[in-house]
């Protein structure tokens, strides 16, 4: 009998990871009909494709609360697709709020149905009350950081570290003469990456202060370069919309290589500074949220910093500026500094040590095997 598993993303990392393990799944089991929510990477691997994660891709309290209607409207209709399909068990990839509630209405619904989730939720820096939920609602968690399992001990769910896909995705899409030729961007001179996030709030946020630095820089520091790698989530029409005039050149086709061919970068808070640690580019991470969202924020996130790269390294390897230090004086602050040469030096020899958090290469390959077994037995 062919096996249906349900996976949802909902936002653009999400769909990265997902796209690995989907195809390590199908690897292994090619029988295995797969449904679910995904964005570019994943739908070559869904045999039917619920909605699209762009339908998904909301932050925020306060934008969470807009779109809800929407929200719902897709929920059921995911809900009625997963009891239609008889589905076997259920793959949520991140995205906590709408898969734990996926989770708890499937668990009630469908209570036959295993419940995996890939990418432990960001307990440990808000919302640890969601420990016990985690822990009872669901089957297995794979983490991606060391220190999570143990948020777990005590409850049922099989909470393990698995490794973080990013350690062999990450890497140049081709070397650097390839990559400069074919954007037409010098490679004598400075680059600068900019990376202000992968959903439409993160661009009308944080794109407008970077490209007035852009703009400034044309005249104060004309010998910068500055690119942007678009993130399939989004349309470069919108972006180049919130660019204006900007002198930056956009890139879809080498998202790593963009940034490893930088000298630095600022980057949205989230997965992209991972990536860019991993790359060995210094980088400043920036963000700034609705500001209802954010006083929300400040009284229930209790981690001493709100970059992931600093995160897992456990102390600031990439200095952190949040809400109004988002504007062009300080962005060019950071970038000055990191653009001189003993610094950037000195940044990239820590930067390295993130890579030592973040487990062996093979994380989707060590998922599908576990997940595989579970939705046999």
């Amino acid at each position: 009998m062919t096996q249906t598993l349900l996976v949802l993303a909902g936002e653009d990392s999400g769909d990265l990871h997902g796209a690995e393990l989907l195809r390590e799944l199908k690897a292994r089991r090619p029988e295995l009909r797969i449904i679910g929510v995904g964005g570019p990477r994943m739908t070559p691997f869904l045999d039917r494709k619920l909605a699209d994660v762009k339908d998904l891709a909301v932050v925020g309290f306060v934008e969470v609360i807009k779109h809800l209607p929407r929200l719902n409207r897709l929920f059921k209709q995911i809900l009625a697709a997963a009891a239609e399909e008889k589905i076997t068990g259920a793959l949520l990839i991140d995205y906590p709020g709408f898969n734990l509630r996926m989770a708890k209405a499937l668990r009630k619904q469908l209570p036959a149905v295993t419940l995996h989730q890939y990418v432990c939720p960001q307990v440990w820096a808000w919302k640890k009350g969601r420990i016990p939920e985690l822990g009872t609602v669901l089957d297995t968690l794979y983490c991606l950081f060391d220190f999570e399992p143990e948020l777990f001990r005590g409850y049922p769910v099989d909470a393990r570290f698995v490794g973080h896909p990013l350690v062999e995705v990450v890497k140049a899409e081709c070397d650097r003469a390839a990559f400069f030729t074919e954007t037409g961007l010098d490679p004598a001179r400075p680059l600068v990456a900019l990376l202000p996030g992968s959903r439409r709030g993160e661009i009308e946020r944080l794109l407008p202060p970077m490209a007035e630095l852009a703009r400034r820089w044309r005249t104060a520091r004309p010998e910068v370069q500055w690119v942007l790698p678009v993130a399939p989530t989004l349309d470069s029409a919108f972006v180049r919309a919130h660019l204006g005039d900007a002198p930056v050149t956009l890139v879809r086709d080498h998202p790593y290589a963009a940034r490893a061919y930088a000298d630095a970068a600022l980057v949205a808070s989230g997965t992209a500074t991972l990536e860019t640690a991993l790359l060995g580019t210094p980088f400043a991470i920036v963000y700034k949220l609705n500001a209802l969202t954010y006083q929300m924020a400040r009284r229930i996130v209790k981690v001493p910093h709100f970059g992931l790269a600093n995160v897992v390294a456990r102390r600031e390897v990439a200095p952190e500026l949040l809400q109004g230090e988002v504007n062009p004086e300080r962005l060019g602050l950071e970038l000055t500094h990191l653009l001189d040469s003993e610094v950037a030096r000195r940044v990239r020899a820590e930067l390295s040590e993130v890579r030592g958090h973040l487990g062996e290469p093979g994380a989707a390959g060590r998922v599908a095997e576990d997940l595989l077994g579970k939705l046999q037995a």
